[in-house]
């Protein structure tokens, strides 16, 4: 069987991630169905990147679109042709074990909407004892205070450790619409479609001694305290509602209030999830198309939108066609700005107010060019065979970068020609291409070049590199670095090993000689030949560090392990130090078994 990492990208998504190793064991079914208005069933085409809270790519991370999955390349990538969903409506899902669920939902365009998506680790904040009552707190004033009492995914008591997986997010934080799950989009206790605004978000994972599942047992409750945002103290209401993440849905639902407390919201709840202390309001759907003076739409192009009290901005991007779509507060004016890809606000205007319930189509938006320099890239991809590639994309990004997400992408066309309108901050800018062939799973690996003409022409390009294999790896807020193609062993001496010099029950995994310039070497003691979960008796030595136990805390996972011939996927989160200090690592492979 071969498992290969699809290769993929992106661009629309409305202005607003939760965790699937915990399935929900409540099913809300008390929660009233949503009058949203879904729309009827349409086919749209989505393209999307997936990264971790520190920007790494999540490789290997199942994407799913109603009936449709497809998985994430080396670079976080995926697309869907063709998607089943609701016009109004598209929930896109991703899971990959070790990190916390997540999920995006937003109002489709016609084009190829983008979608961009950060997934959380799901760490262990700290473990405690069913049966006593225990507080789980983060340093920022989050806590949880549990009364002891858990079940397990069947219903039945449980008594033993629970691991417990706390992570907040709050209003203030930069990545907030990617790492939230689904949108803003709720069903309130009436069941009317309302728009959040939220206070502060919390999500808590539960799992037992063995890994498994748990939740709040039947008719027991836990108190959480979420702290308010330091921007939003003087407009926190006293009270607010608690709405919780429904995953099946991608909905969120009220369950019961907070209260103020000083600087923070307290509230009660019977199960965990996603939970979010949010003002409510009634919802529209905006939609805007952008262009220049010469009538041309513009792509990928960032739309920020916000109430008048409101003290962050909810985000959208262009699609291939120009336009933006969204769920927004009904009834009152709204602040758009755009910005370019400096971070420069290059229009605002006010808009609305907006018809509950109604989607409206404002009047397009003209952009004249920004003080920064206008850069017109253009190119075509061909294959090995030198003929033009048909299936494929390219992505752009500029070589320094103020977000994780700022990177953008065209589809090429029939004769794989493509072509970027784009915008630097500085003349004779660098630049990161990589052009992707889908049909053959090939790709040019990044390629750095200065555009020194506002009209730089890159002529045809090769796709000819085979991204089956590879492992990518980060050191603190470095690049990340990958190792790629054939050369890539992997090993695992058995449990009765014959290999001279090799221990039993070692999983080996190197690139004999750098690729690219990067190397990478690891060993995996202790290794049974199945998926599992390990935090001692690993060595890892690559470009720029090493490490062992000795100086590493790093939680190895092995969550795929085919036979000789498959692949063997893993994750590696962690830190270590050395002479130089103390240092984040995570790592990623898809490698092929070689022994």
């Amino acid at each position: 069987m071969k498992k290969i990492y699809l290769l993929f990208l992106l661009l629309s998504l409305i202005f607003s991630c939760k965790d699937e190793s915990f399935l929900e064991i409540d099913d809300n079914t008390s929660n009233p169905q949503s009058n949203y208005n879904f729309g009827n069933t349409a086919q749209k085409n989505f393209q999307g990147v997936v990264l971790d809270t520190n920007g790494t790519p999540v490789s290997g991370a199942t994407v799913t679109i109603g009936t449709s999955t497809v998985t994430t390349n080396l670079k976080g990538f995926f697309t869907f042709q063709n998607a089943s969903v609701k016009e109004n409506f598209a929930h896109i899902k991703v899971t990959k074990s070790g990190y916390v669920n997540a999920s995006r939902v937003l109002v489709p365009t016609n084009g190829m909407n983008r979608v961009n998506i950060m997934m959380i680790p799901a760490t262990t904040t700290s473990t405690i004892s069913a049966g006593s009552t225990s507080t789980v707190s983060l340093p920022n004033g989050t806590k949880v205070k549990f009364d002891g009492s858990f079940k397990d995914a069947s219903g039945n008591a449980y008594s033993g450790s629970v691991n417990v997986a706390l992570f907040n997010l709050s209003s203030s934080n930069s990545y907030l619409n990617e790492l939230m799950p689904g949108s803003f989009l709720a069903t309130n206790s009436g069941g009317n479609a309302r728009v959040m605004e939220t206070f502060g978000m919390v999500h808590v994972q539960l799992t037992g001694s063995s890994g498994q599942n748990l939740q709040i047992a039947n008719g027991h409750t836990a108190e959480m305290t979420v702290p308010i945002d330091a921007a939003q103290t003087s407009t926190s209401p006293n009270t607010i509602p608690l709405w919780s993440y429904n995953e099946d849905t991608g909905m969120w639902n009220e369950e019961g209030s907070a209260t103020k407390v000083g600087n923070t919201y307290v509230g009660t709840v019977s199960h965990f999830s996603w939970w979010n202390c949010d003002a409510q309001f009634e919802q529209a759907t905006m939609k805007v198309t952008v262009k220049n003076a010469a009538g041309q739409v513009l792509p990928n192009i960032k739309i920020n939108l916000k109430r008048s009290s409101q003290t962050y901005e909810t985000t959208a991007m262009t699609d291939n066609a120009g336009m933006a779509s969204g769920i927004v507060p009904a009834g009152e004016v709204l602040t758009l700005k755009i910005y370019d890809v400096c971070n420069n606000v290059i229009y605002t205007s006010n808009v609305g107010p907006f018809p509950a319930g109604v989607t409206t189509t404002i009047a397009d938006i003209t952009l004249t060019p920004p003080a920064s320099t206008n850069y017109i890239i253009q190119g075509n991809l061909k294959t090995c065979a030198n003929t033009d590639v048909t299936d494929g994309y390219v992505i752009l990004k500029p070589v320094i970068t103020s977000n994780y997400f700022q990177y953008i992408s065209v589809p090429v066309g029939s004769n794989g020609s493509f072509i970027f309108n784009t915008y630097s901050c500085t003349a004779n800018p660098q630049f990161i291409y990589e052009g992707f062939d889908i049909a053959n799973f090939q790709s040019t690996n990044e390629v750095t070049f200065t555009a020194a003409s506002n009209n730089t022409n890159l002529g045809n390009i090769t796709v000819c590199n085979s991204i089956i294999e590879f492992i990518s790896y980060k050191v603190d807020s470095q690049p990340v670095k990958y190792v790629t193609g054939s050369s890539i062993n992997a090993q695992w001496f058995g449990l009765t090993s014959t290999s001279p010099n090799m221990p039993a029950k070692q999983l080996r995994i190197s690139s004999p000689s750098p690729i690219a310039g990067n190397s990478f070497y690891m060993t995996q003691n202790n290794m049974l030949g199945v998926p599992g979960t390990f935090t001692t008796d690993y060595t890892y030595e690559f470009s720029g560090g090493y490490f062992t136990p000795s100086n590493g805390n790093v939680v190895v996972q092995i969550t795929s392990f085919g036979a000789i011939g498959d692949f063997i996927d893993f994750t590696v989160n962690g830190t270590y130090s050395d002479t130089s200090g103390s240092h984040t690592f995570t790592a990623t492979g898809h490698v092929k078994r070689d022994m």
